[in-house]
């Protein structure tokens, strides 16, 4: 029972941690995407784990795991030239519905989502192609869909190792905040759209959790963050992957701003309660911001 807004943060994040289970239960289908894939294209090569899953920002239920597919660069060229990556999605997308014939798969920016059990199992499958070391530090570089038909280099491990630098720099709560956020974007009907790579790197490299900062403060800079950003794609502060969206298109960075408006106001509010000692109005405040999924004060 939560009796201070801190010991609601607390109880939240415990709410939205992934099941012991979760992960296990999707990484059973592994080896058959392996298979499926090996059998479509002539030099794929492996399927690695990345994503929120091997950063400890993913959320029950939530969170897909994520598939790195690495295919040859014969698989990915044509006449010499490196191919639309909006074909090659097309391509896997293909080879997964040959495999997995009664399950449900869609596009999804960068990757297939292949939605094993009806979508409680659901895995993100996203094509790359080795572009080679990552500058002096020799981590392996990838090119993977930009989501508008084009390439994007990336390094999920140079990334991640970075990332976790900079949880631990925020003394641990950059990825907390992470993982409220997203349980923040998931808890409307609609889902709040932002593409949670983009966000991490975003409050790691702007330092929004650094310091001796509780959650709800965080959380209501992190708001206020996005909402002035209004969309914008970020530069990669690695200076690998360029311009990292945050979406995919203007009508959504707008949906996106918009939400974090109304977030960040109420987030202030919060906060002057809390200032005041008003804890029964804080609670009302943050449970606006979740959609009432925020622990009520009892």
């Amino acid at each position: 029972m939560p009796r201070t807004i801190y010991d609601g943060f607390t109880e939240f994040l415990s709410r939205i941690e992934p099941r012991p289970g979760e992960v296990n239960a999707r990484a059973t289908h592994r080896r058959s995407i392996e298979q499926a894939l090996d059998a479509a294209f002539k030099k794929f090569n492996k399927l690695e784990v990345i994503g929120s899953h091997t950063r400890g920002t993913a959320i029950r239920y939530h969170s897909d795991v994520d598939y790195l597919a690495v295919l040859g660069r014969d698989d990915v060229m044509r006449g010499g030239s490196v191919i639309q990556s909006s074909t090659v999605l097309t391509n896997v997308r293909k080879a997964l519905a040959e495999r997995f014939k009664n399950t449900e798969m869609r596009g999804d920016g960068p990757s297939v989502v292949v939605k094993f059990q009806g979508g409680d199992d659901a895995v993100d499958v996203v094509p790359g192609y080795y572009r080679g070391p990552t500058g002096n530090d020799g981590y392996p570089m990838y090119a993977i869909p930009d989501g508008n038909g084009g390439w994007l280099d990336t390094s999920p491990q140079r990334h991640g190792k970075y990332l976790k630098e900079r949880d631990k720099a925020s003394g641990h709560k950059l990825f907390r905040v992470v993982r409220l956020l997203k349980a923040w974007k998931h808890s409307r009907t609609s889902n709040i759209p932002f593409l949670s790579f983009h966000v991490e790197l975003l409050l790691a490299s702007e330092g929004t959790c650094d310091g001796i900062k509780s959650y709800a403060v965080c959380m209501r800079d992190a708001f206020r963050l996005l909402r002035d950003r209004g969309g914008r794609a970020l530069n990669d502060p690695l200076g690998i992957s360029g311009r990292i969206p945050i979406v995919y298109t203007d009508v959504k960075g707008r949906s996106l701003a918009n939400h974090a408006a109304h977030a960040a106001e109420h987030a202030d509010a919060a906060l002057r309660a809390e200032d005041l000692g008003d804890l029964d109005e804080a609670f009302r405040q943050w449970r606006i911001v979740f959609n009432d999924e925020y622990p009520a004060r009892r």
